[in-house]
């Protein structure tokens, strides 16, 4: 097959990864987010980082946009350190880095970065202004003798050889492509805002402001984590300096608070938090660490009010694919996993990286198109659903979640 067309539904960070490498393959590529723009709604604040992503990013991205989020990057000390409930230190465990045959071989300590969401999206977004369509709700698809069709909610269509499914856990794609594939309730609520930095250093322990992220729980297993974003380069400056021309919001430092733990130990179910405002948020948050010894309230407490938003956890259940067709998934749309090894952005990049690669494959006459999503969905559900194991396995352990079902 000399040319092909790639529908990807969702501008999250796998599906951009993904059209970040069908475009640099020269793949005709079209993305669909069915969000209104690209900061429609909260989805979170720092994201860590390991050899997947970084790589990914590497591999994707033009040297220009590399040079940026190199800059913009904070690499850290490759430690996660759990701390007790007045924050002294306890212990500092080191971060896996165990990623395959996937990236090339390097000398040298594992790496990893802290890095702001809505920043590495602006960057894996540059360059790809002409491909993504925002407003845009997929409703179904069909499968024709000459590709794939998909059908909006507005009553609009697009075609192509190949649709992916990046839309996320709640996937429209996965109804349709994997229906057996479900994803459950993980029994964990969580609040996150964003405590600055000046007023975050005299608070928190040192090794948050270095390593790769610091918890702390209490006999409820009731949870405060805590990790810093740096910027080395200001965004701005820095896609001033390497990439003149795109367009990047700059950010202060800071640090992400969460608070977390068992649905019960809420004053209100999920959906009657949703509607409070950002700090009442931040009260709740606060009153749960109220009884700690220090100044764990006092960190929560004195972030930034309206910074505040409510997350509900939920993870997929590890499943079997049916024999490929012209669509297939990606990202939190297939393998959902809560946050406890801070993997689920590298997994997702990881995705696109590996399916953009295969889809090459199939434009340059190596593989039939059924092979090549074959080979990709085989491995992509191996190692995608042996994280969400591993993250129910220590989220077990560490906040109570909901053991998978059998």
């Amino acid at each position: 097959m000399s040319e092909l067309k790639v529908l990807v539904v969702g501008a999250g960070l796998g599906g951009l990864t993904l059209a970040q490498s069908l475009r640099g393959h020269g793949i005709d590529v079209a993305v669909f987010e069915r969000d209104a723009g690209p900061w429609d709604r909260p989805q979170g604040y720092r994201l860590h980082l390991d050899a997947d992503a970084i790589n990914a990013a590497r591999e994707v991205l033009p040297a220009q946009l590399y040079a940026v989020f190199e800059a913009t990057a904070q690499y850290t000390e490759p430690f996660t350190t759990i701390l007790g409930t007045d924050l002294s230190v306890l212990k500092r465990l080191p971060a896996r880095d165990d990623h395959g045959q996937v990236w090339p071989a390097h000398d040298g300590p594992a790496v990893h970065a802290n890095v702001d969401r809505a920043t590495l999206r602006q960057i894996l977004l540059a360059g790809l202004e002409d491909a993504v369509q925002f407003g845009k709700t997929v409703q179904r698809y069909e499968n024709t003798a000459d590709g794939v069709t998909a059908y909006f909610t507005d009553g609009s269509t697009a075609h192509g050889d190949v649709l992916a499914g990046a839309d996320g856990i709640r996937s429209a794609v996965r109804r349709h492509r994997a229906p057996r594939c479900e994803t459950v309730d993980a029994g964990i609520t969580a609040i996150y805002g964003r405590l600055p930095m000046a007023v975050a250093e005299p608070l928190v322990p040192a090794e948050t402001l270095t390593d790769v992220f610091t918890i702390a729980s209490d006999e409820r297993k009731v949870f405060l984590g805590l990790g810093s974003v740096r910027f080395p380069t200001s965004p701005a400056q820095a896609a001033q300096r390497f990439a003149p021309g795109t367009s990047m919001s700059d950010q202060d430092d800071y640090v992400v608070t969460i608070v977390g733990g068992r649905h019960e130990f809420f004053p209100a179910t999920a959906a009657g938090m949703r509607t409070l405002p950002a700090e009442q948020l931040r009260g709740i948050a606060a009153g749960l660490l109220q009884n700690w010894p220090g100044g764990a309230a006092e960190v929560v407490g004195n972030a930034d009010a309206a910074s505040f938003f409510l997350v509900e956890m939920y993870t997929s259940v590890p499943a079997t694919l049916d024999a490929p067709t012209r669509v297939t998934l990606l990202g939190d749309a297939i393998h959902a996993m809560t946050p406890t090894l801070g993997r689920g952005a590298n997994v997702a990049m990881r995705d696109g990286a590996l399916l953009g690669r295969a889809l090459k494959e199939v434009v340059d006459g190596g593989l039939p198109l059924a092979a090549a999503l074959a080979g990709y969905e085989r491995e992509m559900t191996a190692y995608g659903f042996s994280v969400v194991r591993q993250a129910a396995r220590i989220g077990r352990q560490r906040m109570a979640q909901n053991a998978l079902p059998e």
